[in-house]
């Protein structure tokens, strides 16, 4: 009886310990960067909220809605066309009259259809 020997043994755990190793590490990587996305999608939501609410506080105050914020926070307080400027604002801020309400939409600067990202809405009473 004729019996493989050892090294080609050895040979063949170390190939099926690196396929094993290989697709874990594949998956690894696969949720790693899910996790990324996640998290940068996590984060434009909550600019978003604080944009809204920004613009919702200006309105009940009688003051000026900014069209366009940095992803930091500022207004772009800025005059210029868009075509002009050095750095254009990350998200655009629109908003509509329905009734008694309000309604706040941030979208991202860069989203041509201009789909929001975040929709608030505010009772037009709240407003002077």
């Amino acid at each position: 009886m004729r019996t493989v020997p050892r090294s080609r043994l050895l040979l063949l755990e170390l190939v099926a310990d690196l396929f094993i190793f290989a697709l874990c590490a594949a998956v690894c990587v696969a949720l790693l960067l899910q996790a990324k996305s996640m998290s940068a999608e996590s984060t434009r939501l909550t600019q978003a909220v604080y944009i809204a609410q920004d613009a919702a506080e200006r309105l009940r105050a009688g003051e000026t809605i900014y069209d366009g914020y940095f992803a930091d926070g500022r207004p772009d307080t800025s005059d210029l066309d868009p075509l002009l400027k050095s750095t254009l604002p990350d998200y655009r801020v629109t908003y509509r009259e329905e009734g008694d309400r309000v309604e706040i939409g941030v979208c991202p600067y860069s989203d041509p259809e201009g789909t929001p990202v975040y929709t608030l809405t505010v009772w037009k009473e709240a407003a002077p």
